[in-house]
Formats: C-alpha cells, sequence, structure tokens
C-alpha cells in the first residue's frame, strides 16, 4: 500500500479544523437554517410527548405523565432559549442535557418495572443524529454526550440497581454501541458540513469571478466609448489634416511633412487596441491595463498568441494574468513616468502556457524563503504572488520571482494538456 497516497486521502477527506467547522455554525446563513430546522424538531416532539400523555391517562399513568409533561417543558424552554438568543449550538446542548436528566430521573423512580423502558433507549440511541443535524458536527456531538453520560451512570454505577432489571447484552453493550453511533453521525455530519463548505467557498468564488467580470465589462465599455469618440473626431478632422499635409507635400516641405505624419499617428496611439488574441479573456484583460498604461503615460509591450479555447479553467487564467498585470501596474505607478515601461508576453503553444512580464521597480524587493516576494505595499497583503504561484502549481508548473538590475520579472509555466 502506498503510504503516502493514503496519508494524503485521510489529509483530504478531514481537511477542516475544529475551528473552522464552530466558524462554519457561526454563519449567519447557517444559524438561520438551523433556527428553522430546530424549531420544526422541538415542534414536533412537543406534539409527540403532549399525544403520549393520552394513554397514560386513560391508563391512570402518573409517573408517565409526569415523565411526558416534564419533557414538554424542556423543549417548551428549548424553544425559548432558541428565540431569545438565536444560538442553535447552545440551544441543542443545554436541551439535550436536560432531556436526558428528565429521562434518568424518569428510569430511577419507576416503580412499576412492567412497563418496559426500551422505547426511550431507542430515541437515545438515536439521540446523536438529531444533535448532529441540529447543531453541526462539533456542538453536535458535544450535546450527544449527554446520552453517553447517562448510559454510563444507569448501567455502569451503583444506579443500575434502581432501574428495572435488563439483560446482560444490555448493560454490558449499550455505552459501547453508543459511542459507535456517536462516532457515526459525526463522521456522517462531517461529510455533509465539509460539503455545505465547498459549496459555500464555491459559490463565493464564482460570485466574486462574476462581479470581476461585470466590472471588466464595464471598463471595456468605456474603452469602446472612448475609442469611438475619439475615431469619430479623427474622422470629422481627417479632411483638415489632408490638407495640411497637402500643403506641406507642394510646398516641398518634406521634413515638416514627416513630422506632421508622426504627430498624428502618435495621435492614433491614443485610441486602445481591444484585439490581441483570440481568446475574449486574455483580450478583455489586456484591453484594461493597456488603458490603464496609456492613462499613466506610456504605451505597454504586450505580445498574446493564445486560442478562444484550451484546457484551463477561466477563473485561473483571469486571476493568473490579473494578478501579474495589477501588480505591474502597482510597482509602475511609483516609477517616474518617463522610466515606465511594461513588457508582457503570454503564449500557448498546445501543450505548455507560458508567461513573461517584466516591468521597472523603484522599491527593493526581498524575498521569502518559498520564493514569494514581500509585499512592498502600505497595506501588505502578497495575496496576488501566492495566487499566481498556486495556480501554476495546480496545472504542474512553476512560477519565479526575480529582481535583476532595475527590471522585476515574472516567468510562470503551465502545463494544459
Amino acid at each position: 500500500m502506498n503510504t503516502n497516497y493514503a496519508t494524503d486521502s485521510f489529509r483530504g477527506r478531514f481537511r477542516y479544523n475544529l475551528k473552522q467547522l464552530m466558524d462554519f455554525e457561526k454563519d449567519e446563513s447557517i444559524q438561520k437554517q438551523r433556527y428553522h430546522t430546530a424549531m420544526i424538531l422541538f415542534v414536533g416532539f412537543i406534539l409527540y410527548s403532549a399525544i403520549t400523555i393520552i394513554p397514560c391517562v386513560n391508563r391512570g399513568y402518573l409517573h408517565g405523565m409526569v415523565s411526558n409533561l416534564s419533557i414538554i417543558v424542556v423543549f417548551l424552554l428549548a424553544m425559548l432559549h432558541l428565540q431569545l438568543f438565536h444560538n442553535h449550538a447552545s440551544t441543542v446542548i443545554l436541551g439535550s442535557y436536560e432531556l436526558c436528566l428528565v429521562l434518568f430521573i424518569h428510569f430511577i423512580t419507576e416503580t412499576d418495572w412492567t412497563i418496559g423502558m426500551d422505547a426511550f433507549w431507542l430515541f437515545i440511541l438515536v439521540m446523536p443524529f438529531i444533535t448532529d443535524y441540529m447543531a453541526g458536527v462539533v456542538y453536535g456531538t458535544i450535546a450527544a454526550f449527554s446520552g453517553l453520560i447517562l448510559s454510563f451512570v444507569c448501567f455502569h454505577t451503583r444506579m443500575l440497581y434502581y432501574l428495572q432489571p435488563y439483560g446482560k447484552n444490555m448493560i454490558n453493550w449499550f455505552t459501547v454501541i453508543y459511542f459507535v453511533m456517536m462516532m457515526a453521525s459525526a463522521v456522517i455530519e462531517y461529510e455533509l458540513t465539509t460539503y455545505q463548505i465547498d459549496k459555500k467557498l464555491s459559490d463565493e468564488k464564482i460570485s466574486f469571478y462574476q462581479k470581476e467580470r461585470t466590472h471588466r465589462l464595464q471598463r471595456l465599455l468605456e474603452i469602446y466609448e472612448s475609442n469611438e469618440q475619439t475615431i469619430r473626431k479623427y474622422k470629422h478632422d481627417v479632411r483638415h489634416y489632408n490638407r495640411v499635409l497637402a500643403g506641406f507635400i507642394q510646398n516641398k516641405e518634406y521634413d515638416e511633412a514627416a513630422k506632421y505624419l508622426q504627430e498624428f499617428d502618435d495621435m492614433l496611439e491614443t485610441v486602445t487596441s481591444v484585439s490581441f488574441c483570440d481568446n475574449p479573456i486574455v483580450n478583455e484583460l489586456l484591453s484594461i491595463y493597456a488603458n490603464r498604461c496609456q492613462k499613466m503615460g506610456f504605451k505597454p509591450r504586450f505580445k498574446a498568441v493564445v486560442p478562444e479555447h484550451f484546457p484551463i479553467e477561466s477563473t485561473d487564467l483571469t486571476s493568473l494574468v490579473g494578478n501579474i498585470l495589477e501588480n505591474a501596474c502597482e510597482a509602475l505607478s511609483h516609477v517616474e513616468e518617463e522610466r515606465r515601461a511594461l513588457q508582457f508576453e503570454i503564449t500557448y503553444d498546445g501543450r505548455k502556457l507560458k508567461l513573461f512580464t517584466r516591468n521597472p521597480y523603484t522599491v527593493e524587493t526581498t524575498f521569502k524563503e518559498n520564493g514569494l516576494p514581500v509585499s512592498t505595499r502600505e497595506v501588505q497583503s502578497g495575496v496576488g504572488t501566492a495566487q499566481i504561484k498556486g495556480i501554476a502549481e495546480k496545472y504542474g508548473g512553476v512560477a519565479s520571482f526575480t529582481q535583476e538590475e532595475d527590471s522585476f520579472t515574472v516567468k510562470a509555466v503551465l502545463t494544459c494538456m
């Protein structure tokens, strides 16, 4: 057996620690869901206990009536506690221990031994599944310990002599079976909780990228509108430009004509290119950052050879390219305008996706032991570079960050097949 694989599989299955599971239970949406679930179950238990009072009344079974009324009071208090504090975890924990206390008193004070208690013990046996479902794996297990304590006190202490006679199998094994049921319930609830956490994180990630996508489209629309206005202006004035140019040529002022053409060409540079390659995501990002660079007073050098479709998640491609360009523009905002320059290349050859970025810098960068640069921003994060490295490694590749002479360079290679 491959020990490393088994260890990785175990870690992958139990990838959330106790703190993360407890924090998940504090999430507002989860608390709201647990609140409604607990209320429904409490009402159901109250109705059941109320119904069981009827045969007790018919038979004159006063002890059973008192016990069921006590159980109703426990659930009513639990509902009141939940209504006041909106804390499903503490409500379930308190309610389970109060319920077990009522049952304990019922067991040791019962004098009619012809009345069996098997139904109560069966309910206790399934209690871990109920508490875990109502309060989550951590708090539910804490609540389920009430049943374990009850069974231990009843079957493994001198309190056994106050109970009606039970078989040896029940006495010797109920506590063990209950513990096994606790563990089984905890594992099942853990799997359900991890699925909920994964889904929540996935939904948040999708929502984030949808907002990013909307923001990019808005910026692209601004670029298109700006380009349209610029082109419309030049189209209106092109006859005047032609007449001036023709005048220079007729007067044989060729140097002036060449200078005029250069000025006209420089004016056309204000039109932001919106087509760099066949990939729409790369196009959008390059268009946005090209426009940003132009506003910063320089024209970037972009090279993109990327097909419309290739094996990489669109969110990963967005994060990879966006973080690289964002970090570069952030660094360039601190560079003197005459020194600003940005070279970015992204190519895909059918197997490897390669990215290269180079830009000047002003602040000396230090590097961590893992090769990631230490953020030079006032509010340090380093999240962008970590994401670049993480995405590269996700696709079996590498990412490097180097500082040479007066330039900062980022290189990344990913295997996308």
